[in-house]
């Protein structure tokens, strides 16, 4: 009889998107501070590009997007045709 979880079997731990403790606790203690980082990075890159501090402005806007948009992956697909495994790489990269 063999031991262990087999492939894609989960046994005991957290159950996915459950938050451990040290997150938990952070989370609640920015709440109870009245802080909302989300909007303080929207001021910050807003000010920035006021202050024509682009470099700022573009971190703190990059930061932000994967809130919203989804991050792209590159992909490797492979075929077989009469001269043997071609490999083709497509990469997509963010404008």
């Amino acid at each position: 009889m063999s031991r262990g979880a087999k492939p894609g079997e989960r046994r005991g731990g957290r159950k996915k998107g459950v938050p451990n403790k040290t997150t938990l606790d952070v989370a609640q203690r920015i709440k109870a501070l009245g802080c909302d980082p989300i909007e303080g990075m929207v001021r910050v890159a807003q000010m920035a590009m006021e202050s024509n501090e682009l470099n700022i402005a573009g971190n703190m806007y990059k930061e932000l997007a994967q809130y919203v948009a989804p991050k792209h992956k590159a992909i490797e697909f492979g075929f077989k045709n009469e001269e043997g495994i071609k490999e083709i790489k497509i990469t997509y990269e963010k404008p």
